[in-house]
């Protein structure tokens, strides 16, 4: 009973906004750091064994604000948007971490290997990955800023996926010999990372929407601006 207590004054305070929205930004922070460690690779800043010692310690970070975020799942008796959002959100941004951790495991295995044709995936990436993180900081407040932030991020989902496509036209340029087979596996995870991002812009968007319309609803016909 006093538990009950506890997290009703807490979701009626509005604390659980904030703590689902502290978990989401800390999540992203790792994957961002992520990103980060891949692109100082590709861009020839970094050794991959060493940017493979330093993702250990960013996925971990990633792995455990997850398990924090689910375990408030399981025991708030509210959510800013649906549970079922929230945990899509999360595990989508989770599996972009692990696609960039693979990337480097990848790159590992396969050296050597040319890794510049990649240089121009990692900025939208990025620029996804830091909209996913505003839109999910504007969870405290249920802002239009999510909206646009989301959409922000699809945006730049396609354009990971644009130069996907034009990496993979430049490798196939040679004969498909050993070191385009690799390139081409390695510019596949960049892709799935794209995918990933979507499907996560997609689940913080249908959580606003919904969570947006049934405020509307509560507010009555006569309080919504009708287009």
């Amino acid at each position: 009973m006093k538990r009950f207590v506890r997290e009703l004054v807490k979701d009626l305070s509005g604390r659980t906004q904030h703590v689902f929205a502290e978990l989401l930004v800390e999540q992203l922070d790792s994957t961002i750091e992520a990103g980060r460690l891949v692109d100082d690779v590709v861009q020839g800043h970094l050794r991959v064994p060493d940017a493979r010692v330093a993702m250990t310690h960013v996925e971990h970070l990633g792995d455990s604000k997850r398990a924090q975020l689910i375990y408030e799942l399981s025991r708030c008796l509210t959510t800013p948007i649906d549970r079922e959002d929230i945990f899509r959100l999360s595990r989508s941004v989770d599996d972009v971490l692990d696609n960039l951790r693979d990337f480097l495991r990848e790159a590992e295995l396969f050296e050597p290997v040319d890794l510049q044709p990649f240089r121009q995936v990692l900025p939208p990436i990025l620029e996804a990955l830091t909209c996913l993180q505003t839109a999910s900081a504007a969870l405290v407040r249920l802002s239009p800023e999510i909206s646009l932030q989301t959409l922000a991020a699809r945006k730049a989902s396609n354009t990971i996926r644009k130069e996907y496509e034009i990496v993979l036209a430049s490798v196939f340029v040679d004969p498909a010999d050993s070191a385009v087979l690799k390139q081409r596996e390695l510019v596949r995870r960049l892709d799935v990372v794209g995918l990933r991002i979507a499907e996560a812009a997609n689940a913080l968007a249908d959580g606003y929407i919904k969570r947006a319309g049934l405020d509307a609803h509560r507010e009555g016909p006569a309080d919504i601006d009708w287009p």
